[in-house]
């Protein structure tokens, strides 16, 4: 790096995959459809934290152009809410969204030790997912799987770092910041009464970037409704 040389590192580059997100639309109007009599249906608010495992690697270190190829471990808040259609005390089908809040990293340059904090984007995620209830008492767990899109929202920012560096990250074109994602994960919901009650799952989240995949075990607690 040299002193005084304004370096521009590019936010990960998000790919839109058109076909699954079609099959996405579809098959939530599709749900809408077939599940208008549904047993129940359930309704949820919830908050959390995603732990984003590392990504990236010091061989992809490109002078001026990757200088920071790493990015660690952090933790994001994140909240959300879901809209289930339970077909029957077993199984269901759910659309959910979250928003994941920025959180602050500390990047290293491999070169020449150099670090540099700055603030990671926020995300916006909308699944379909599967549930499938192993009981049906006051207690009831569940096991979840699902995908759909992922998309940041991202901005250039400038930022100085430790040798005092001035590093500029560029925000991908808006056609890059879509991302599809898979997950699996468990749960259970607790019944205070009949209709009311407490929800808590985990998931682990796969983002499936360019060129980096992002792994990520989300944790959520929310209250839900039935009707």
């Amino acid at each position: 790096m040299s002193k005084g040389v304004r370096f521009e590192k590019k936010l990960p580059m998000r790919k839109i995959y058109f076909v699954p997100g079609l099959v996405l639309v579809i098959s939530t109007v599709f749900l809408f459809s077939v599940t208008a009599s549904a047993a129940e249906w359930q309704v949820s608010a919830f908050g959390g934290v995603n732990h984003v495992f590392a990504y990236g690697s010091d061989e992809d270190y490109v002078m001026g152009g990757n200088d920071f190829p790493v990015t660690p471990v952090h933790t994001p808040a994140s909240f959300g809410t879901g809209v289930a259609f339970l077909l029957n005390k077993n199984i269901g089908f759910e659309l959910s969204g979250f928003y994941v809040l920025p959180s602050t990293v500390t990047l290293q340059d491999p070169s020449d030790q150099d670090t540099v904090e700055i603030e990671t984007s926020p995300h916006i995620s909308l699944t379909i997912n599967l549930i499938y209830q192993v009981l049906a008492g006051r207690f009831r767990p569940y096991v979840v799987i699902g995908g759909g899109g992922d998309m940041i929202i991202p901005k250039e920012a400038t930022y100085i770092s430790e040798y005092g560096y001035e590093i500029t990250l560029i925000a991908p074109p808006a056609g890059e910041r879509i991302d599809m994602q898979a997950h699996v994960g468990l749960g259970f919901n607790v019944f205070f009464t009949e209709r009311f009650g407490l929800r808590l799952d985990a998931r682990y989240v796969m983002i499936f970037d360019n060129p980096n995949r992002i792994d990520t075990l989300s944790s959520i607690l929310g209250l839900f409704v039935r009707f």
